[in-house]
């Protein structure tokens, strides 16, 4: 019983290195590429959902390594999901809260990734009476993300919204 649960296990370890594995590659798309550069439009104001979507965003980080590209991922935070950002959870119904501190340790699990920069908008943190020290650590403010997204574009960013 014990070597089967001790296989058990080391099936389910490996099973996302398998599942990566076996997974098609998206040559066709990204030949003669080096740098996989993707700026993440973020407005969800859903914690849960934003957790679902970062799930999918940190699948899409190993794809881009799994096929040889090096990741660059800016997070643009803006409007509704501004609110989503603050370190205070305090003033958030318990449900609530709860929910925002689980988003909140994906955000930070995210960060820890290879090539990630998160930024928030000044603007939209202004609708939360948010400043840069209200921010999660790692989320840098600045003046306007609609800039921000023009800027990146024009450095070859691909923009993808997440709303």
């Amino acid at each position: 019983m014990k070597a089967f649960l001790k296989s058990f296990l080391l099936i389910f370890a490996l099973a996302p290195g398998l599942v990566l594995a076996d997974k098609p590659t998206d040559s066709r798309a990204i030949t003669g590429m080096q740098t996989g550069q993707i700026l993440w439009d973020i407005t969800l104001a859903n914690p849960q959902g934003l957790i679902s979507r970062l799930n999918v965003i940190e699948e899409t980080h190993q794809d881009l390594i799994r096929q040889g590209l090096k990741p660059k991922m800016v997070f643009a935070f803006r409007g509704g999901a501004a609110g989503l950002i603050a370190r205070d959870t305090e003033k958030l119904d318990i449900e609530r809260a709860a929910e925002v501190r689980m988003l909140h340790d994906r955000i930070a699990q995210i960060q820890q990734l290879e090539g990630v920069h998160m930024e928030a908008c000044a603007i939209a943190t202004r609708r939360f009476n948010l400043s840069q020290e209200d921010l999660l650590p790692g989320i840098t403010l600045v003046g306007n993300t609609f800039l921000s997204i023009m800027g990146y574009e024009n450095q070859g960013f691909a923009t993808i919204r997440i709303d």
